[in-house]
């Protein structure tokens, strides 16, 4: 893998510098590509695409002829989602977390992991993280070593996100790495205990992931650690989906994925926010075309003063299950309460906020020692504040809030059915 992944990275590394329309042709061309091995090969699209006409798909636009594809369609249609000449056996395995109770196993061909490497080491050459850098990174479980690892290029330590804040601090300062990727919930948890160190670490970079990263976190995590955060999208499903480059633009690797903003069914305007719906163009053990994803975010139309022909993601808002419902009935994304974080880094360790009805929210709080009843106050004031409609609000003091079986820790939460 590692001859493939080197054989890839020139021209992956080139193409990032061409034009957009250029790179959206190659793109285009590319899923064309795709569609004509589907058609042969993978039982479940040849049925579900057996009337599309594959050489009409010129542009973004003309991708709404494909019908979305979804989890559990893929997980129902197991194994005909697993293409002709592929099997289980001789493909790279990985399965998602199963959060709303529908695991889906994802298989992988070799060639498609090898360029996946090759789009990770654009995003590190990019961000000029040099191959002699180690990191830290946090995660549920370790990583199965990529190609260039094996040859000891930006070698990893793996650090269980399962362990306390404490701990993590200790074993990543102990590994003495230049770079820390991990959720931004246990980056900042980390970061208001390393803010009381009197140790010194010359951290070069934070790399985000898997969780939302507000402008907040991200300014406390740089003041903090004294390095610059910078954020990644990505997916057991999709892998490099974007990844942000020294100007903190979200680009988006269309020539690994193409991103769609799909609004009312339909393609969202450039900063319209919209459903995530994301065709993979490298995959053909099992392809995944137009998947609905079920983050939401919108599309930049202003080009990065990097230079990069790369299109760029403006936002990414959150998924599906944590958007809140109005009282009117209407839908508003989880960001409106990120004004609670100027509040959250003073006073707490950790939080959730959880819509219990349309009217209704609790915030539980891991409460810091210089807490006091005015914070209450104040987090009940502001909450009812950023909310678009009037609402009641609820502080709780916790010891602790629990994360998700891979160590996520869901900030906010809708339990209301919609």
């Amino acid at each position: 893998m590692l001859v493939q992944t080197l054989s890839c990275l020139p021209q992956v590394l080139a193409r990032e510098w061409k034009t957009t329309a250029s790179i959206q042709r190659y793109s285009l061309a590319e899923m064309r590509s795709l569609l004509r091995e589907v058609f042969r090969t993978n039982p479940f699209y040849k049925t579900k695409l057996e009337n599309l006409n594959i050489e009409k798909i010129r542009s973004i636009e003309d991708l709404s002829a494909i019908p979305f594809t979804t989890k559990g369609e893929l997980r129902k249609a197991f194994p005909g989602a697993i293409s002709e000449g592929y099997t289980p056996e001789k493909c790279v395995h990985e399965s998602t977390s199963g959060s709303t109770g529908d695991v889906l196993s994802i298989y992988h061909d070799p060639f498609a992991c090898s360029y996946y490497d090759a789009i990770s080491l654009r995003e590190y050459i990019g961000l000029h993280m040099w191959p002699w850098y180690k990191m830290s990174y946090i995660r549920f479980e370790p990583q199965p070593r990529r190609a260039f690892e094996q040859i000891g290029l930006l070698r990893k330590y793996y650090i269980p996100v399962t362990a306390s804040a404490e701990e993590q601090l200790r074993l990543a300062q102990s590994h003495n790495p230049q770079v820390i990727s991990g959720y931004p919930s246990s980056l900042y948890e980390i970061a208001r205990i390393y803010r009381e160190d009197s140790v010194s670490w010359d951290l070069k970079m934070i790399l985000s992931n898997s969780e939302l990263l507000t402008d907040s976190m991200r300014e406390y995590m740089e003041s903090a650690f004294g390095c610059p955060v910078y954020n990644d999208y990505s997916s057991f499903e999709l892998h490099n989906i974007a990844a942000e480059c020294p100007f903190k633009s979200l680009h988006i690797h269309v020539d690994n994925n193409i991103v769609e903003i799909i609004r009312e069914g339909e393609q969202a305007a450039p900063g319209e926010t919209g459903e995530i719906v994301v065709t993979n163009i490298r995959n053909r053990a099992m392809p995944f075309i137009r998947y609905r994803t079920g983050d939401y975010g919108a599309l930049d139309e202003e080009p990065c003063p990097c230079g990069r022909g790369l299109p760029v993601l403006k936002s990414i808002e959150g998924r599906k299950d944590e958007y809140l419902i109005l009282p009117s009935g209407g839908h508003v994304s989880p960001r409106v309460f990120d004004p609670l974080d100027s509040i959250f880094h003073q006073y707490v360790s950790k939080f959730q906020i959880i819509q219990e009805r349309k009217d209704r929210f609790l915030i539980k709080v891991v409460r810091e020692g210089n807490y006091h009843d005015g914070v209450t106050d104040m987090l009940v004031k502001e909450a009812k504040r950023c909310f678009p409609q009037p609402i009641e609000v609820e502080v709780i003091p916790v010891e602790d809030i629990s994360r998700t079986g891979r160590g996520k820790l869901r900030a906010v939460l809708c339990e209301v059915a919609s």
